[in-house]
């Protein structure tokens, strides 16, 4: 008889909830939508109830189309975006709309900390810190909004809420805290130096306490949340991570050599290293993020899918739409197959992919997008590949850097979304010479998830 655990991957548009036997397959699937708010520029959030209603919602439809007992599935695996920052009140309740990984508002605190010379600053290249990063969101909340930092019970990331949302168990998983807190279990744990020198010295007084390993049971499924996504309570819920980095697990790339290249909203690349290195531009090593004992590097672009949503839900013609309509297909793919027919360099229309700033290896968050060279005769998929392309050549000077910064790079694994664009794989590989392999399993980041679960079950060591 087959054995079951269910993956749940909440990522920036959408939680989708993938059951996996024990072979790694996945046998139904169920996604529920999320809204992005963007206030101002910069700013990017999201509602945690919002999340709440997705993740039941999403889970209900996987259980649905499987067609299978619900009792059977032995474990749950999880992953959420990083970092992606909820506030807690102390009765559990979400005190404000999450602060999503995307927005950047704290860059003048990312400036602070890195001016403060703190030795933990080497897990950024000893250059700028991303005001992404843990501290820095946390510094604005304090300095601009002090009625939530005071009053907030517990401070921890979306990976961590959901574990907390099924099991009622408050933990922090080792992932994140090591990629975007400055955590290092080598060195002790939390640089409190760091903390103390910008002013956040309160901070572990709300920060959860007990740590977990991907694959570590944080506890069982609770009455309640088992009641309303359909599952027998008291089965293992396993910690997980963030969203990428459960990707590399899903797609394998474990080894030095491989280099994991995870697509949606934004890229990440993940690659391993047989030694801790340091150097500007990139990110790492973080020790035991992913595996205990090995070193993890990373480095990134903020926006890459997200603006061909952002190009298509905002200036799309009639014309494709229609043509999309009348064809049963989405408008990515007429755009597709339109960009496909013009020639590299989409006719001298050059595009600059920071509408969000650039992570690495600039990490510039007040760097904006371009599109330039436009004329009377580009027409919307000109510039749709055109993005395509930018994204491409921003990939490719991190590429460069991270080689200069000692990382070995022999081949790439590509997972997510951009992978159902013949085209752009290509781009990839034109432009960066590398060989790229796509796993044949399209939700890699959900199996990373679905691999912890069956690790947090049991079924595997």
């Amino acid at each position: 008889m087959s054995r079951y655990v269910l993956g749940i991957d909440a990522g920036t548009e959408s939680i989708r909830s993938g059951i996996y036997n024990e072979k790694g397959h996945c046998i139904a699937y169920g996604v529920s939508e999320n809204e992005n708010i963007h206030k101002h520029p910069g700013w990017g959030e999201q509602s945690v109830h919002q999340w709440d209603k997705s993740l039941i919602e999403s889970v209900k439809k996987a259980i649905e189309a499987a067609d299978i007992n619900p009792e059977l599935i032995e474990g749950i695996g999880l992953d959420g975006t990083s970092c992606t920052v909820v506030y807690l009140d102390e009765s559990g309740q979400p005190m404000r709309d999450a602060l999503m990984w995307m927005d950047i508002r704290a860059s003048k605190e990312a400036d602070e900390i890195a001016a403060c010379g703190d030795p933990a600053l080497k897990y950024v290249g000893f250059s700028k810190v991303s005001p992404e990063w843990f501290p820095c969101k946390n510094l604005w909340i304090k300095r601009h909004e002090p009625e939530i930092y005071d009053k907030a019970e517990t401070i921890f990331e979306h990976t961590d809420w959901l574990a907390y949302r099924l099991t009622g168990e408050i933990t922090a998983n080792i992932n994140t805290v090591s990629i975007r807190w400055f955590y290092n279990e080598k060195d002790g744990g939390f640089p409190v130096s760091l903390y103390e020198k910008i002013g956040l010295e309160d901070i572990f007084g709300k920060i959860p306490r007990r740590i977990v390993r991907i694959g570590e049971v944080v506890g069982g499924l609770s009455s309640k949340a088992a009641a309303e996504i359909g599952l027998k309570p008291g089965i293992p819920v396993a910690g997980g991570g963030a969203d990428a980095y459960m990707g590399v697990l899903g797609v394998n790339a474990l080894s030095p050599g491989k280099l994991a290249l995870i697509t949606g909203s934004s890229q990440l690349l993940i690659g391993m290293s047989d030694s801790e290195l340091h150097a500007p531009g990139i990110f790492g090593t973080f020790p035991g993020a992913v595996i205990p004992g090995v070193e993890v590097v990373e480095a990134g672009q903020i926006s890459t899918g997200s603006i061909l949503k952002w190009f298509v839900s905002n200036f799309l013609n009639t014309e494709i739409s229609h043509e999309a309509e009348i064809r049963g297909i989405s408008v990515y793919q007429i755009l597709d197959e339109q960009a496909a027919e013009l020639p590299p360099g989409s006719e001298g229309l050059v595009v600059l992919e920071h509408w969000q700033g650039n992570r690495t290896p600039w990490v510039d968050a007040e760097s904006r997008g371009v599109i330039r060279g436009l004329t009377l005769k580009h027409t919307p998929a000109h510039i749709f590949r055109a993005i395509m392309e930018g994204v491409v050549y921003g990939t490719q000077i991190i590429l460069q850097k991270m080689e200069e910064g000692g990382v070995s790079i022999d081949e790439i694994i590509v997972c997510g979304g951009a992978t159902q664009s013949n085209l752009w794989m290509q781009i990839h590989a034109d432009v960066t010479g590398k060989v790229l392999i796509i796993p044949k399993e399209p939700q890699a980041v959900s199996l990373g998830s679905a691999i912890a679960g069956a690790v947090g079950a049991g079924i595997y060591p």
